[in-house]
């Protein structure tokens, strides 16, 4: 930029004054009278060189009608070379540096100012320096503001230091006048520097009703040293406080919380808010948030007012590492006043819901309402996005209406075991309305990270070992506990007294830990009164069938595996070698699967096949259950497509390339059938041995479990199985499992060419 000379005695060029800002930068002065035309920005000038920046500058009107000019720029690297400053094209004014800087005369730089205009300069000083590194690093301009501020408040009043924040952060609070108005900035002088507070204030009113301004704010502790300075920068006005000493026993903020129930909503919605914006790049504010939200939760909130025409509540909002969002609740909106959803983590993710695609009845919203005919208010909806530093235990809400206003939702904080917020998403629709849609797009996507986050926190089972463990077992038998112990004695009663069972292993794998001590004590018994030897293997919480027998295997010794319910009894000895010669009766046979009974002496399983439902979902059903025992096509020992897991024999080679029980299912239920497509992917045969037989008294541990029966587990586990195994299945079915040298269902009394399809017609 080339600038036209302007002689230096012209009346038109200001002589400015300067006053080095430590040891980097000058902060230029001068003064024209209003009429002086410097309208534009101002640009600073070397030798006919703009200086580059950092630079700023400020124009203020005097008392008197003039104008006051600062600038600040730094220090030329000649300090005899004049510095020019051009508006307009043209020089305004002029700092020659040949004399060294003056010192900060702070009535002569705020001098005619009046108070907004003082305000202006002191956050034009203080804006600049937070935003240069060189500047709010030095020491030098530290003091000089230090000087400035004690200028106006020679001895600033001690803030209150209450509660410590994630390890790092204190929360202090103070007051100030009620005409101070809203608090713009915050800056920390220290005795060498100069920062802006991390975190805004949060204002409150003064709760000892004097009317001032109460504010309270999160800070770092190496910033709260006593003598530091905190400047606030108001609307109409500065001022300046002092910290204290760190007081000795200072309570956390959660216990602080806790023995304050009446803190306000906005404090306890700042304090997260700071600690998550502080948590995206520290994991001891991060693990805060959880603690907060945990211990000290933001109270529920719901729009539930039959006298009003619009409600809402949310029930469930669930969080997941993959930075899912998961939302169960309720919108009873007979109008139509509703115009969208806005869902905000204390992370500062925010979610907008404008449609609620999956709606179902609700019949305590309509008795709420006095509701006639079907009112599908209930909703389910997955917000996806990206994933947050930590999973947020409590979300806030708002239901912004057509006409402006806003209803706030607060939902109770999500349940802290990944366990239980999977157990939560299950249970919050009724299984008729868990359509395949739905599950795709709604429950899957919540549940999967949830229970993949619960699995994750396995460790090492403990090891229970009663007797000597066998070196090379013929079999080991893997039998997962879960509550239901009361057919655990007829169980081992039965394999006590049969010869047959002196070779095999018996590995037992506890998963509810909470039933430790009974278990331990109940095997001990068994023990010494049979003689048998056994492990227990004690998981440290539920994590489903599959990984109960997992870790029986992995612990197991033997190279032939029986995975048996423990409601499972042998109905003669002798049962397990028979069932060992089904599955080497030639090469190629990748698993076994005997008669099983029910207590009635009817037929509960006579191989495993699958068929679909009037909607096309697969379903698992069992050959000619409910049948007598002695059905005719129930006695042929023959392939078929799969066996269930109640009482499984593989060997250790196909179950391992079969990569093991799928984990992915929750509780426990398709496992089995998983597994025996798995082993069919492999070139195995599968196959029924039907002159093995025992009883199965179905299903009597999974109906003591909550999570199971209460929720649509079941039919996740179906669609999960469906969606992968479909094709497979309906291949499988399109082939004929009777030989022609067997009986078939047909010469049984039974119509069909095909025999699975038209005996499920049968036997469902």
């Amino acid at each position: 930029m080339t600038v036209i000379a302007v002689l230096p005695n012209s009346v038109s060029i200001a002589p400015a004054q300067h006053l080095a800002l430590g040891r980097r930068f000058l902060l230029v002065c001068w003064t024209m009278d209003g009429a002086t035309n410097a309208a534009g920005p101002i640009t600073p000038s070397v030798d006919g060189e703009p200086v580059r920046p950092p630079f700023t500058t400020l124009t203020i009107d005097t008392g008197w009608g003039g104008r006051r000019v600062l600038s600040i720029l730094p220090a030329p690297r000649d300090p005899r070379m004049p510095i020019h400053f051009i508006a307009n094209n043209r020089v305004i004014a002029e700092l020659r540096t040949e004399s060294a800087a003056a010192d900060l005369d702070p009535a002569g730089l705020l001098g005619s100012l009046d108070g907004a205009a003082r305000l202006r300069v002191l956050r034009f000083l203080f804006d600049f320096a937070c935003s240069t590194p060189g500047l709010h690093r030095d020491p030098a301009f530290a003091a000089l503001c230090r000087r400035l501020v004690l200028d106006r408040a020679a001895e600033p009043a001690l803030l209150a230091v209450r509660a410590t924040a994630g390890g790092a952060l204190l929360l202090c609070a103070g007051a100030l006048s009620g005409r101070f108005g809203a608090i713009s900035s915050l800056v920390v002088l220290s005795a060498d520097r100069m920062a802006r507070a991390p975190f805004d204030a949060c204002i409150g009113p003064d709760p000892a009703g004097k009317g001032r301004i109460a504010f309270d704010m999160l800070i770092d502790r190496g910033l709260c040293a006593p003598g530091n300075l905190l400047v606030v920068l108001g609307a109409n006005g500065v001022a300046c406080r002092r910290f204290p000493e760190e007081p000795a026993g200072l309570p956390t903020l959660t216990d602080r919380l806790n023995a304050r129930p009446d803190t306000p909503a906005t404090l306890r919605h700042y304090l997260l808010s700071c600690l998550a914006q502080r948590g995206r790049r520290d994991a001891s504010a991060a693990s805060a948030v959880s603690e907060l939200q945990a211990l000290a939760p933001l109270p529920r909130r719901q729009a539930a007012d039959a006298k009003r025409p619009i409600g809402a509540s949310l029930d469930l909002a669930i969080p997941t590492s993959d930075g899912g969002l998961f939302l169960a609740g309720w919108l009873h909106d007979p109008h139509g006043l509703a115009a969208e959803l806005v869902v905000r983590t204390p992370f500062g993710g925010e979610r907008r819901v404008e449609r609620f695609a999956h709606r179902f009845p609700r019949e305590d919203v309509a008795k709420l309402y006095g509701s006639t005919g079907i009112d599908r208010s209930g909703f389910v909806l997955h917000l996806p996005s990206n994933p947050e530093p930590a999973e947020a235990l409590q979300v806030t809400a708002e239901l912004r209406l057509a006409s402006g206003g806003a209803l706030r939702l607060v939902p109770p904080p999500r349940p802290r075991a990944h366990a239980d917020a999977r157990a939560a998403v299950l249970g919050s629709l009724p299984p008729r309305f868990a359509t395949p849609e739905l599950l795709e797009t709604v429950i899957g996507p919540a549940v999967a990270p949830l229970h993949a986050a619960h699995l994750a926190t396995r460790g090492e089972p403990e090891l229970v070992v009663y007797g000597e463990r066998k070196a090379k077992p013929a079999v080991s038998v893997i039998i997962p506990l879960y509550r239901t112990l009361e057919f655990l004695r007829f169980q081992i009663a039965c394999f006590a007294t049969d010869p047959a069972m002196a070779d095999a292993e018996l590995v037992f794998v506890l998963d509810s830990p909470e039933q430790r001590d009974e278990v331990v004590h109940l095997l001990r018994g068994f023990h010494g009164l049979y003689g048998l030897p056994m492990l227990l293997l004690v998981q440290s919480a539920n994590y489903g069938y599959s990984a109960a027998n997992n870790a029986g295997v992995a612990a197991a010794r033997g190279n032939r595996l029986l995975f048996l319910n423990s409601d499972v009894v042998p109905d003669r000895a002798g049962w397990l070698p028979q069932l060992v010669a089904a599955l080497e009766e030639r090469p190629g046979i990748g698993a076994v699967g005997p008669k099983l009974l029910f207590d009635d002496d009817s037929l509960q399983h006579a191989g495993l096949y699958f068929d679909r439902d009037l909607q096309g979902a697969w379903y698992n059903h069992h050959y000619f259950k409910g049948l007598p025992r002695d059905f005719a096509a129930a006695g042929c020992p023959r392939s078929v497509p799969g066996v269930t897991g109640a009482c499984l024999l593989t060997t250790r080679a196909a179950f391992t390339t079969a990569g093991g029980f799928c984990e992915d299912y929750i509780i426990g239920d398709f496992e089995d059938s998983d597994l025996c497509l798995r082993i069919r992917g492999q070139g195995l045969d599968i196959r029924y041995a039907p002159s093995v037989e025992l009883y199965h008294l179905e299903r009597r541990s999974i109906g003591r479990h909550q999570g199971y029966t209460r929720g649509v587990a079941s039919e996740y586990n179906r669609w999960l199985h469906g969606r992968r195994w479909a094709d497979r299945m309906a291949e499988l079915m399109a082939r004929d499992w009777y030989d022609d040298d067997e009986v078939r269902p047909s010469q049984a009394g039974l119509v069909g060419k095909r025999g699975a399809r038209k005996t499920a017609q049968v036997t469902r």
